[in-house]
């Protein structure tokens, strides 16, 4: 387990470390971290869950950033919680759900060590990123990417195995300056078809700014014709943001689900469309 840092803990003892499982429409909010003058996920939950513990100041840890516009179903955050009042956690949950907007969901609240962190103790996530090959709707457009040509799946997974194992992946990350490392390792990128969606998943020890996006606007592009899948190699050797495709848009993006045990993340399969999946 990772150390805990000054601002996770307050100054007086807490009672306990809760994880939250969240799920949130990224449409309404500039993403999950605290940020001026925008409203994010993090703000909204910190705000209820200092209300319900009778004003104490709350922090939610979170097991990463996300992009304005990128959507989650399993984002994983922790905090730790004074020893009054007692709120049962089945009641917590219930609470926050009635009190939370719409757009964010608490899936499920687990008590953790209090040396947890929700990002340091993460052995890896899962992302899935949707692609619609029929008609697009008011609906679809909100959460998938709308493909205005045929697409060529064999030449995706051709492309996308390229992309599996451990890299450098500086050619599919924004603002590469500001990472130390950009070797990431990606266990699998698997492609599954629930009528006219698309479905690329992505599992990996970790992710890189915008990386997902950077590695599905590629994946498109082979898809399209524009590129083969011999020239992803080439793309990845470059380690150059400027040798790849433009970025795919935020909102055709979803976090799955952040793991903390190796065998889980092994074990993930998607079974249906993201929006599709309701709560555990």
């Amino acid at each position: 387990m990772s150390e805990t840092t000054a601002c996770d803990i307050p100054p007086e003892q807490p009672a306990g470390r809760l994880l939250l499982e969240i799920s949130f429409d990224g449409s309404e909010y500039a993403g999950w971290q605290i940020q001026p003058h925008c409203r994010t996920v993090q703000e909204v939950l910190q705000s209820i869950l200092s209300k319900l513990f009778a004003g104490a100041p709350i922090h939610l840890t979170g097991s990463s950033r996300t992009d304005a516009g990128v959507h989650a179903l399993g984002f994983a955050a922790s905090f730790t919680y004074p020893h009054r009042p007692i709120i049962p956690m089945e009641k917590l949950k219930q609470a926050l759900n009635r009190l939370l907007p719409g757009a964010i969901r608490i899936r499920k609240i687990t008590a953790v060590p209090l040396e947890f962190h929700a990002r340091f103790d993460a052995v890896g996530k899962a992302y899935t990123y949707v692609l619609n090959r029929g008609e697009e709707t008011p609906f679809s457009g909100k959460y998938s990417w709308h493909l205005r040509q045929p697409i060529d799946l064999a030449a995706i997974a051709a492309a996308a195995g390229c992309l599996e194992g451990t890299h450098d992946f500086s050619s599919f990350v924004v603002e590469r300056k500001k990472i130390d490392d950009a070797v990431r390792t990606i266990y699998a990128i698997e492609l599954a078809e629930f009528g006219d969606f698309i479905c690329l998943t992505f599992k990996g020890n970790g992710f890189l700014y915008k990386m997902i996006r950077c590695l599905t606007g590629t994946l498109e592009a082979v898809g399209a014709g524009r590129l083969t899948p011999d020239e992803v190699p080439r793309i990845l050797a470059a380690r150059n943001r400027l040798a790849a495709p433009d970025t795919a848009p935020a909102h055709g993006l979803f976090l799955m689900k952040v793991f903390y045990q190796q065998p889980a993340l092994q074990e993930f399969r998607l079974r249906q469309v993201p929006f599709f999946i309701g709560a555990e």
